[in-house]
């Protein structure tokens, strides 16, 4: 496949899942409560018309370029898409077991357990120094933006609350 056909395929499949997602999002995610207030369908919806323009770019890219002369021994015969399996399904067991203790133990212990892991696991980092600064501060940081900042409420766990 030419590098032309590949940008527009991948550009109109990426324009169709942002579609489906602003759709989604729009459809399950309530708006804010007041005027002008952000509410939960902010993120989402920006990152579903973001993406939308992005893919729409790319799309009308490959429409003006269109088709080059390519040699046949050229760049595209090493865009075969391989899939490290084995990362992929790494990262999805860690968001699952994320989710999982954010909705059982909270964000306060889920998120120093799950920063810690993945530097661990993903990472390979083995310094007691930078594993303990890293899973406290981050989680530190992260409560004191969210929960006292903007206070946005952050998950309490169902088997320990520490709120």
């Amino acid at each position: 496949m030419t590098d032309h056909k590949l940008n527009y395929v991948i550009g109109f499949l990426l324009l169709v899942l942002s579609v489906v997602w602003t759709w989604l999002v729009i459809d399950t995610i309530p708006a804010g409560f007041g005027e002008g207030d952000i509410g939960p369908r902010a993120f989402p919806l920006m990152f579903g018309l973001c993406l939308s323009g992005l893919s729409v770019l790319l799309l009308l890219k490959s429409l003006l370029n269109g088709p080059r002369n390519e040699p046949e021994h050229s760049l595209t015969a090493e865009y075969q898409l391989s899939i490290h399996w084995l990362p992929a399904v790494l990262i999805l067991i860690e968001i699952s077991a994320y989710g999982y203790l954010l909705k059982t133990v909270g964000f306060v212990i889920a998120t120093p357990i799950f920063v810690l892991f993945v530097m661990v696991v993903n990472l390979r980092i083995r310094s007691a120094k930078m594993l303990l600064g890293m899973s406290i501060g981050i989680t530190l940081f992260c409560w004191l933006i969210f929960e006292k900042a903007l206070g946005i409420y952050l998950a309490n766990g169902s088997w320990i609350n520490l709120g």
